[in-house]
């Protein structure tokens, strides 16, 4: 994208001139372009990240939930003997199962940790995104206001002056 004024162009001498500063630069921006972030994001996903996200995802299901109620009914009833006497092999207080456990914990809120990480990725992502369209939503809405005949600098006064009332109404310290 051209970073300088179109001297033939009065709304981008307006824009130019929404920064407080008059210097023939437009935007002075280092960022990079999102085509398709849907797109991006998927290219960026590992095999891990896949790995991570079927784990979690099933670690959160109610047949995760299912499948441990049945596996602690079976293993506590061949430990304390109901199934038969010769086939307990890890008696109360269950400490082979704790520590089974216990260690599945670390490992599912790795996995937990690990989408979460990407997921905030992808939320940088987005935003991004959102920052790049409303970007081209000023430029744009601009071009139309002066070729409207619209006061640019006035529609801006006002938009200053009802962000900071927004501002100052959402202030907690106010």
């Amino acid at each position: 994208m051209d970073n300088y004024v179109h001297t033939d162009c009065k709304a981008c001498e307006v824009i130019d001139g929404l920064d407080g500063k008059i210097d023939g630069q437009i935007f002075n921006l280092d960022h990079w372009r999102v085509a398709n972030e849907r797109k991006r994001f998927a290219a960026a996903r590992k095999v891990e990240d896949r790995a991570a996200d079927k784990v979690t995802k099933f670690a959160g299901s109610l047949n995760f939930v299912y499948l441990h109620a049945v596996w602690f009914v079976i293993w506590v009833s061949l430990n304390v003997g109901i199934v038969g006497a010769s086939m307990k092999f890890d008696k109360f207080p269950f400490g082979l199962l704790t520590m089974i456990v216990s260690l599945e914990a670390i490992f599912l809120s790795t996995f937990v940790m690990v989408s979460q990480n990407r997921q905030a990725a992808r939320s940088d992502l987005r935003s991004q995104v959102d920052f790049e369209s409303n970007l081209q939503s000023l430029i744009w809405s601009i071009h139309i206001g002066h070729a409207l005949g619209i006061d640019v600098q006035h529609v801006e006064n006002l938009c200053e002056n009802a962000i900071a009332q927004s501002r100052s109404n959402t202030d907690p310290a106010h």
